[in-house]
């Protein structure tokens, strides 16, 4: 039986965890949310991860140390990383080719994400 994909959100802001969990749960992946990087690390470690979202300032850890790690682990999921502080238009993904980690500002166009997480899964 085919497992569904499996979608992580990593964001200090309870808030935004809840819109994207609320956005996507229809749409037929696991979702798994974290609010630490510590908590992030032990799902993917648990979870077979195919798509994280983290923000770049978490409590415990930057988001981009975070992914990092990821990368090592789980070289094949997609990370994307998010902030407010990035020089990236309101609506456009940019990707890192050294890491192949990519970048969305905050505030993210829902769709923006929506289409990425297709994109990328298929």
């Amino acid at each position: 039986m085919h497992q569904p994909r499996s979608l992580l959100f990593v964001d200090d802001e309870t808030d935004i965890l809840e819109i994207l969990v609320d956005f996507f749960s229809d749409e037929g992946y696991e979702l798994h949310t974290a609010t630490r990087a510590s908590d992030a690390i032990r799902i993917v470690d648990q979870h077979p991860v195919d798509f994280i979202l983290s923000d770049l300032k978490l409590p415990d850890s930057s988001g981009s140390d975070f992914l990092d790690r990821v990368r090592e682990t789980r070289p094949e999921a997609v990370r994307v990383l998010t902030s407010g502080y990035f020089d990236v238009r309101f609506g456009e993904v940019r990707e890192d080719e050294r890491n192949g980690t990519y970048y969305l500002s905050k505030p993210w166009d829902l769709s923006t994400l929506k289409n990425l997480v297709e994109q990328k899964l298929g």
